[in-house]
């Protein structure tokens, strides 16, 4: 019987195969485009949609959409369907959500600036002959920009619960290894309007 630390070591190997070069590519992408556009805004945005281009790039349509609810916080919900997991053809569908507080408000409108956000999704799917549920929660640390053309850029980082649940023919579970602890990263590119 396997067990869910392989699973941990079949992530961490693919993670080391060139993923350096991708991720500097990618953020010299952001990079580029941020500074193609100019200075930041000085207008509230009050909707604000993204997406991940490092997901879309390994298998994951992500969108997530961001509502200021006041003048320090905002509410933010996100959608996203895996069609492809570290190689392997899955069906997977996650929703989330999460509470953004930006401790700039005083010098920038929200949704802009630095922030910290709890957050919560749940993800559910199939893959072969298993079928599996996620439950996660985590807080993340980021600053997100807008620029007067409307674009954003948000980058964040933090930690990431994860309590894995389902019905597996060759892994076995106990309470001991249902719960992972990964890094949740945050790099989305959108518009605000």
């Amino acid at each position: 019987m396997l067990r869910i630390c392989r699973k941990c070591q079949l992530f961490l190997s693919f993670t080391e195969q060139n993923t350096n070069d991708r991720m500097k590519k990618v953020f010299i992408f952001c990079l580029f485009v941020a500074c193609t556009y100019g200075t930041a805004n000085a207008q509230a945005y009050q909707n604000v949609i993204k997406t991940s281009p490092i997901g879309l790039a390994f298998g994951n349509f992500n969108a997530t959409y961001e509502r200021p609810i006041n003048e320090k916080s905002s509410i933010i919900g996100k959608v996203n369907y895996f069609y492809q997991f570290l190689g392997v053809d899955v069906n997977t569908f996650g929703l989330g959500a999460a509470y953004r507080y930006y401790f700039t408000h005083a010098k920038k409108d929200v949704p802009t600036g630095f922030y910290v956000n709890p957050q919560v999704g749940f993800q559910f799917g199939s893959s072969d002959d298993v079928n599996y549920g996620v439950l996660s929660f985590g807080a993340e640390l980021g600053y997100q920009w807008a620029w007067d053309s409307g674009f954003v850029l948000d980058l964040g980082i933090g930690p990431n619960f994860s309590s894995l649940s389902g019905d597996y023919e060759d892994i076995a579970f106990d309470e001991s290894d249902n719960t992972v602890v990964l890094p949740s990263v945050t790099i989305a590119i959108g518009y605000a309007f």
